[in-house]
């Protein structure tokens, strides 16, 4: 009888293929399962209205890319976290400044938004970011951005001193056209408010170095010399508030900006209109007269063009004790001018240019008049132009820290002026002595009326006289008689060389009546030089007979 051989075999028996393949299965339904599931993520919210666990999904441009896991509060018992899984395929899209926000139904000033989710429910909203990836912890926005991560454009920085009755999401309007929107304001400080605004592509190419933004909200009307000045855009930002730009006619169009880039927010058009430029020089001016109607803001013209505007008024900028060692102290008013204006160089070497210039004129005769410019609303403007000045005084080029442009009165002023002093005059008259006077005398007249009416027909006797005797015939012929008179004085004198008998009688008989009329010619100057009324009235009448009276 053999014995058994017994072989010892080192290969796997085929029963634990079975097993083996199990495991590898599920190791790989449990590898699928995990990277499948995705990248679970944390959003820190100030309240979890509207989200709910397992229900509450996570979109992008409204596709779902994930779903909420669960809610929990945190320990600081004031905010929530919002625990969430985004699909594999999505998670490229968690950057460093990607941005999440919940939305619901909202209605605002600048309308209704987010209405899909009254039947469908709140979602998450996911923004993505353009940053490096890996983020998982968030912080969730309590509202929609107002500046999308994946969108072109411009995003700038505009600073005021006043909020001009802007808020967040506020529109940017380029003549009409609305092209970006303020996405964030800050205070800075107890003097300086920051605004950030985003402008949208192809829109940022509009915006340079010298563009300028004003609040376009509200309606601003200003009076000046020129009249009603009513400045209003649309009537969204009139009634819910906006920002406008656009560059100055006066000026090119600049270089181009970068992102971050600071422009100053002006209050209105206007106020744009009147300092667009960067650069500008102030003068001081000293006015003898009264500054009344001219107000802060008016435009400086040289001829009727504008180059500059006032500032301020006041007494602060005089030198100490300046204002106690007049007599009388002159108002001093703060102008800007503007190389850009005059010069067409808005730059610091425009700024040194200027003054040269301005003292060289200065010194040729350029001098600043305070001018009328409605003699209605007695709007005033100051004018600076060449005049012959005689004067011999040296020029006061700077007072304080500022230079200065010597003043001179306006003639219209002047012109007043001298009319205020003739009504002074007039008022210092004794009218009322003088009427008093002249009521007397007509109560005096009005007692003498008699005698008045007799003067007066004395006077009517004597015209009616003159015409009697001119119309008398004896009247008409004294030419004719004085004519023949003449003739027989020539005969007369004629006959003196003639020695007849019978001359010298008649001779003696002309110098009678010559000596005749003499004598009555000097009765008459008597009675005139006794009498000066005598020939107007004539002599007085003798006293009527008395019935009764001797004779």
């Amino acid at each position: 009888m053999q014995n058994a051989q017994i072989e010892k075999r080192n290969k796997l028996s085929s029963v634990w293929v079975i097993p083996v393949i199990a495991l590898l299965v599920s190791v790989w339904l449990i590898t699928q399962h995990y990277l499948n599931r995705g990248s679970e993520i944390e959003i820190r919210f100030a309240s979890a209205e509207g989200v709910e666990a397992g229900k509450t999904l996570i979109k992008t441009l409204n596709v779902e890319v994930g779903v909420v896991t669960r809610v929990e509060i945190n320990d600081d018992l004031s905010t929530v976290t919002v625990y969430a899984r985004i699909k594999p395929e999505a998670s490229d899209l968690l950057r460093q400044d990607s941005k999440f926000w919940v939305v619901k139904p909202r209605i605002g000033s600048k309308g209704v938004s987010g209405l899909t989710t009254i039947l469908s429910g709140a979602y998450i909203e996911l923004e993505p970011g353009s940053d490096y990836p890996g983020k998982s912890s968030f912080i969730g926005l309590d509202n929609p951005p107002l500046s999308r991560n994946n969108k072109e454009g411009l995003s700038l920085y505009l600073l005021s001193d006043k909020p001009y009755s802007l808020s967040e999401g506020d529109p940017v309007f380029y003549k009409g056209f609305e092209v970006g929107r303020i996405s964030q304001m800050k205070v800075l400080n107890s003097k300086h408010i920051r605004s950030n605004i985003f402008i949208d592509s192809p829109y940022d190419q509009l915006i340079s170095r010298n563009t300028r933004f004003f609040n376009a909200s509200g309606v601003n009307m200003r009076l000046n010399s020129q009249g009603l000045d009513v400045l209003t855009e649309s009537l969204e930002t009139t009634l819910t508030g906006g920002v406008s730009f656009e560059l100055p006619e006066s000026m090119p169009v600049g270089e181009p900006v970068e992102d971050g880039a600071e422009f100053k927010l002006y209050a209105n058009r206007l106020e744009a209109e009147k300092h667009p430029y960067e650069y500008s020089v102030d003068y001081l001016l000293l006015f003898d007269r009264s500054v009344r109607g001219l107000n802060i803001g008016e435009f400086v013209e040289y001829r009727g063009i504008k180059v500059g505007t006032v500032i301020d008024i006041g007494f602060k900028y005089l030198p100490e004790n300046r204002f106690a060692q007049q007599a009388p102290p002159k108002v001093p008013v703060l102008i800007r001018l503007d190389p850009g204006r005059l010069l067409d160089d808005d730059s610091k070497a425009g700024q040194k240019k200027l003054k040269s210039v301005l003292n060289q004129h200065i010194d040729n005769g350029l001098r600043a008049a305070l001018k009328t410019g409605s003699l209605v609303t007695g709007q005033a403007y100051i004018q600076l132009d060449f005049y012959q000045d005689k004067s011999t005084n040296k020029l006061i080029k700077t007072v304080g820290e500022y230079p200065s442009i010597p003043t001179r009165h306006d003639d219209l002023d002047s012109m007043l002026t001298d009319m205020s002093h003739i009504v002074a005059r007039v008022n210092q008259l004794p009218i009322d002595q003088t009427v008093e006077k002249l009521n007397r005398l007509l109560t005096s007249a009005a007692e003498t009326s008699e005698q008045s009416q007799q003067v007066i027909r004395q006077i009517e006797q004597l015209v009616n006289s003159l015409t009697g005797l001119l119309k008398d015939p004896n009247t008409k012929a004294l030419p004719s008689k004085l004519i023949s008179l003449t003739e027989r004085l020539e005969r007369i004198m004629d006959s003196i060389s003639d020695p007849k008998e019978g001359l010298t009688t008649d001779i003696k008989k002309v110098m009678k009546k010559l000596i005749s009329t003499l004598n009555s010619l000097q009765k008459v100057a008597d009675t005139v030089e006794s009498q000066p009324d005598a020939l107007i009235f004539g002599a007085p009448k003798p006293q009527d007979v008395q019935p009764g009276a001797a004779k």
